[in-house]
């Protein structure tokens, strides 16, 4: 049962990193049809599932991610969850290449990523 467990929070650990990904600031020289798979697909659902609070428990847990990467990747849905519900002025894929917003999420990313050690 352990090792069913183990294998289950790996797959969601996984899918934690694909999410993030998904966005970053290699975004910006993108297509747009890059960038609405990415951001406002696959990101979009994956930031609200596999970076949730529950899942970054079980990576904390588990020793694949400290305190730090979580209130980094708490930030970054945060943002995220603004511009969707706040901005939708810049809820588009023009303002991802161009807002200080989207640029914000993007280096967040990219960060988050650039730290990760599992």
């Amino acid at each position: 049962m352990i090792d069913k467990l183990r294998t289950i929070n790996e797959e969601r650990y996984h899918r934690f990193v694909f999410t993030l990904n998904q966005c970053g600031s290699f975004l910006v020289d993108e297509k747009d049809e890059c960038i609405e798979t990415c951001i406002f697909e696959n990101f979009d659902v994956g930031i609200r599932s596999d970076i949730s609070d529950e899942n970054l428990e079980i990576f904390i847990d588990e020793g694949w991610i400290d305190e730090n990467i979580k209130e980094k990747c708490l930030r970054m849905k945060r943002l995220f969850l603004d511009i969707e519900v706040n901005q939708k002025n810049i809820w588009n894929i023009e303002s991802v290449k161009v807002s200080d917003k989207w640029k914000e999420i993007l280096e967040l990313s990219d960060e988050i990523k650039s730290i990760l050690y599992f």
